[in-house]
């Protein structure tokens, strides 16, 4: 998080990883995913919070606090990834 931005927006994984946001802006941010599913809570400048991705699937997330701030969390299992 940086810039009231997620850097970089998109992420794509494998379930089983863990992905970590670390908050570099001086101002509290979320991630909260937009179908449920995950919500950080606030995150404190100069913090992190950590999500273990479990579910194959494409989850849109967003910042609660500002609404324009938007991310895309990609859990992809291994059939999906091309055995890769």
């Amino acid at each position: 998080m940086e810039g009231t931005a997620y850097v970089p927006q998109t992420l794509s994984v494998r379930p089983g990883d863990v992905v970590v946001w670390v908050n570099r802006d001086p101002f509290p941010h979320t991630v909260t995913a937009s179908a449920g599913g995950f919500d950080s809570n606030t995150v404190a400048p100069g913090k992190s919070w950590r999500y273990t991705a479990r579910k194959a699937g494409v989850f849109p997330y967003r910042c609660t606090l500002h609404p324009t701030m938007t991310g895309t969390l990609s859990v992809r299992s291994d059939a999906t990834a091309g055995g890769k």
